[in-house]
């Protein structure tokens, strides 16, 4: 593959399709434990391995009795039973209940041997070792009889469940202490550049510090992914194929930064051409910002490896990571697809375009406890560092519209 044929831009929508149609995702599984299972995917059903209850229980604190003798209890005409024992919860009665008995229970108690049904406390009056039954029970009243909830080897969670605090309680429920989920991939993170020194460094004339690394690290994380950190590789064509063949070997997802263009120090379009088993789809959306961006995919002997190249200037890099590769690392974990919160705002500065590019504007809200939310745009380019962090969201502009007029009303994209 010659870079020849690098740097031919195709439409956003037309990118997007690409990658879904073209990268092919294996998704993997592990075992995990239970306590680390918040937020993963389920990779199998999941058969509960006993009833819930396990046991008849009562529904209500009162006296467990044969329904049959009660039959007939009226206020001014109650019944008394002799109690022959107490049952808290957590304890079990060793007694069998015979007529004209009762034994005390507590809500959640198992149910004694010989009872089928519980009267409330509020329908009794006790006297020493005897109870006045004011009201008649029914047989299985206030009762919760073995598997009700739960049913031993029935389905309880369908693969592809995201486990929520509820579904872990339905976990816990049952007893399981470890789940099979979709893992999350491993996205190796490279920066590139002559110029980047890593913040844990002294910064020297000459250098910025690479924030490039942290903002991906923390937006894999925040995707479902397990990141990797790569480090900061220099403007070297040996160093950086020796770089990528290593990643190769580690990862699921690749992540580049920097080095997308055709300047001189721009070495990526022609260290890729020069990987085996290297399928380019995508160099050049038309989109603002981020246009130089690389897609391609490497295969392997088990699946393919995504492999991206970002532009090096942060709004741009975000971005672009944000429209491409969020999508697609949770694809890997099937996690839900990150929604955009949209809502309308009122436009308070006129916004030139890039015709023919799709472009997404910066913007900031300028009351957030107004009635009327309005935003005005922030325009201090994709290499400044402030610009995401100063903003709300981002306006969507369709390729075809050359500018926005002050006072419209456009659908604002909250990050």
């Amino acid at each position: 593959m010659s870079s020849k044929y690098f740097l031919k831009t195709i439409s956003f929508k037309e990118a997007s399709d690409i990658l879904k149609e073209k990268i092919k995702i294996v998704p993997k599984t592990e075992e995990i434990s239970f306590e680390h299972a918040l937020n993963r995917v389920l990779a199998e059903d999941i058969i509960s391995p006993i009833d819930v209850p396990t046991f008849d229980r009562s529904l209500r604190d009162g006296f467990a009795v044969i329904a049959k003798d009660t039959f007939g209890a009226e206020d001014d005409s109650p019944v008394i039973l002799t109690i022959i024992d107490e049952i808290r919860a957590g304890e079990v009665s060793l007694k069998v209940l015979k007529s004209e008995c009762c034994m005390q229970i507590a809500t959640g108690a198992p149910i004694p041997e010989g009872a089928n049904a519980v009267v409330m406390v509020e329908f009794t009056k006790r006297e020493n070792n005897s109870v006045r039954i004011y009201k008649a029970a029914a047989p299985k009243q206030f009762i919760t009889t073995i598997g009700t909830d739960i049913e031993k080897n029935k389905i309880i969670l369908k693969k592809k469940t995201l486990l929520s605090p509820r579904e872990l309680g339905t976990l816990a429920a049952v007893g399981l202490q470890r789940v099979t989920v979709f893992a999350k991939p491993k996205v190796s993170i490279l920066s590139t550049g002559n110029e980047l020194t890593s913040p844990t460094e002294q910064l020297k004339l000459g250098k910025i510090y690479d924030i490039n690394a942290t903002t991906l690290y923390n937006s894999v994380l925040e995707s479902e992914g397990t990141p990797l950190e790569m480090g900061i590789s220099p403007d070297d064509f040996k160093i950086l194929t020796e770089k990528i063949k290593e990643m190769i070997t580690i990862s699921d997802v690749i992540i580049i930064t920097g080095g997308t263009s055709k300047g001189k120090g721009d070495l990526l379009p022609d260290i890729l051409s020069t990987l085996d088993n290297i399928e380019l789809f995508i160099h050049g959306v038309r989109i603002k910002p981020g246009k130089p961006i690389i897609i391609s995919s490497i295969k392997s002997e088990a699946s393919s490896i995504p492999l991206f190249v970002l532009p090096g200037n942060p709004t741009s890099c975000l971005i672009t990571f944000n429209l491409f590769i969020d999508p697609l690392i949770r694809r890997f974990t099937y996690s839900p697809q990150k929604k955009s919160k949209i809502i309308k705002a009122k436009l308070k500065k006129r916004i030139y375009s890039s015709e023919g590019r799709t472009v997404f504007q910066p913007a900031k809200i300028i009351d957030p406890s107004a009635k009327e939310i309005e935003i005005i745009p922030i325009h201090t380019g994709s290499e400044s560092i402030t610009t995401l962090s100063h903003t709300d969201g981002y306006i969507i502009i369709p390729e075809e519209i050359q500018f926005l007029e002050e006072n419209d009303i456009v659908d604002f994209s909250l990050f």
